[in-house]
């Protein structure tokens, strides 16, 4: 309906109340290009914590394998310092597993414009993690460092809710619809149109200017193939020849050339960033994204400790047991996700509601009083109520439930769902946050007449047991499952595209 009533009004319209994700009051912002159908590599990259002082960084030929490195150890160096300007600050906390233990005050926060900026890093930490600092076709130490950091930040932005690696256009589509399809909100310009055209443009001129790759360049990781038929194939001919011929001077100038090229291609874009991350930081942050927060700083401390020590580079694939604690780990971080919104925020209550996840209503029946004994012959409290809701309801008896109208230690059950023409009589017991006596603590129990919203409970849930790598059938193994020192890059990948 959101995106209907955008595309009826020409304007987006919110799709939430607050900001589901942390922003930090410093990311690093990257804008990066590739190479078109060089898979890997890299073009240039924009860089920088600062709106007016970033650097450009370009790879003048691609192919070549110096020139990638080198780039890749100028980017290292932007990426490692701005990482360890977040290891600086330690704080205690408790751990029922560890006991005391500390982590980061801090955690980094990288910004991309989107998906396929995401792409990039991970195809440029996938040629950085496995490199050598010595031996045959040596790189800079910074170089395999930043390439384990970028897997390491991938990882992280895989799991719904986490902030340290996020495409600002998920960011845009996350809060705001506009009136085109979920492909064309990755285009940074075309979503900023519907949601901030420029000065003196209508909606409509916005997004058109937004598909014209003459007047707002693509916001990567490609360029536009015009762009690199008209003019980016020429400037690194010019380079190519120049370099060929050892003409030190033209060389230089034609390196310039594609810098200054390149650059006038890379700056709107990094204009777009910067103005979509203040049209982010002025919608309210949500109350449970701090908790969320903590969960990175968690992340970050355990990588950032795991590499002090010598950590090895991340393996190319899963084995079969890794892919199977991955997803079982990305699906709980969906769901706690999913229920956080909803928690927080009435708009995406609403849209559970609308699709019988959740409901509301208003409390027609009560049991305040009710006590019930436990099987250890214990009294304790067990209130019931019934909520009449017009909403659609498809949760089945049994189905534990938070409330974002109660304190946040609120625990229900939901005893029975009897359909009562238009409405859906639902009969609920109060399970939690109600103190440890037989009478419950005042507010603690909902009363006739008060409104109540109810959403599933994710709940806390044991990690599933896997089985050992030695005891997995043969089927689901492979060589490199058992050899975990396995270089999954081949070494004649050093000397691929290389123009010498």
């Amino acid at each position: 309906m959101a995106h209907l009533e955008a595309m009826e009004q020409m304007r987006a319209v919110s799709l939430t109340v607050f900001r589901h994700r942390r922003l930090s009051a410093k990311p690093l912002v990257i804008v990066p290009l590739t190479m078109a159908g060089e898979a890997g590599a890299p073009l240039a990259a924009m860089a920088g914590t600062s709106r007016t002082a970033p650097k450009l960084l370009v790879v003048a030929q691609p192919r070549n394998r110096d020139q990638r490195f080198a780039f890749a150890a100028d980017l290292g160096r932007i990426v490692m310092n701005y990482i360890d300007s977040h290891r600086l600050h330690r704080r205690e906390v408790a751990s029922r597993v560890e006991g005391p233990t500390s982590r980061y005050t801090d955690a980094p926060q990288i910004l991309v414009p989107n998906p396929g900026g995401i792409k990039a890093l991970i195809d440029l930490g996938r040629m950085c993690r496995y490199r050598k600092a010595e031996g045959p076709y040596p790189v800079a130490p910074v170089v395999p460092q930043l390439g384990m950091w970028l897997t390491f930040l991938a990882e992280t932005a895989e799991q719904a809710g986490t902030s340290m690696l996020l495409p600002v256009t998920g960011m845009l589509a996350e809060h705001w619809a506009t009136g085109q399809s979920t492909m064309e909100d990755q285009n940074l310009a075309s979503i900023m149109g519907w949601i901030d055209p420029p000065e003196g443009l209508s909606v409509a001129q916005a997004i058109a200017d937004a598909e014209n790759p003459a007047v707002c360049p693509p916001a990567g990781p490609a360029t536009s193939p015009e762009f690199d038929k008209t003019y980016l194939a020429p400037a690194i001919r010019r380079f190519d020849d120049t370099y060929a011929r050892g003409d030190i001077a033209a060389t230089a100038a034609a390196e310039a050339d594609l810098r200054e090229l390149i650059g006038e291609q890379i700056k709107p874009t990094w204009r777009l960033m910067w103005a979509a991350v203040s049209l982010l930081r002025a919608v309210p942050e949500a109350p449970r994204t701090a908790a969320r927060f903590e969960r990175d700083l968690a992340s970050f401390t355990a990588y950032s400790d795991y590499q002090d020590g010598g950590g090895l580079p991340q393996r190319k694939h899963d084995g079969a047991i890794g892919a199977a604690r991955r997803l079982s780990r990305l699906e709980r971080a969906q769901a706690d996700f999913e229920a956080d919104m909803a928690f927080d925020d009435p708009l995406a209550l609403a849209d559970r509601r609308s699709m019988g996840e959740a409901f509301a209503g208003v409390v027609t029946g009560a049991e305040p009083d009710r006590v019930v004994t436990t099987a250890k012959n214990r009294r304790v409290p067990r209130p019931r109520i019934t909520v009449t809701t017009y909403d659609p309801v498809r949760l089945a008896p049994g189905v534990t439930l938070i409330s974002p109208s109660m304190p946040n230690s609120h625990k229900a059950l939901i005893i029975a769902s009897v359909p009562d023409g238009a409405s859906t009589q639902i009969l609920v017991e109060v399970t939690g946050g109600m103190g440890r006596g037989v009478v419950p603590l005042k507010g603690s129990v909902p009363v006739l007449g008060q409104h109540m919203d109810y959403l599933p409970d994710p709940g806390w849930r044991p990690t599933p047991v896997f089985p050992e790598p030695d005891s997995m059938p043969w089927t689901h193994s492979s060589p490199a499952d058992d050899d975990p020192d396995t270089n999954p890059e081949d070494n004649a990948a050093e000397e691929w595209g290389n123009a010498d």
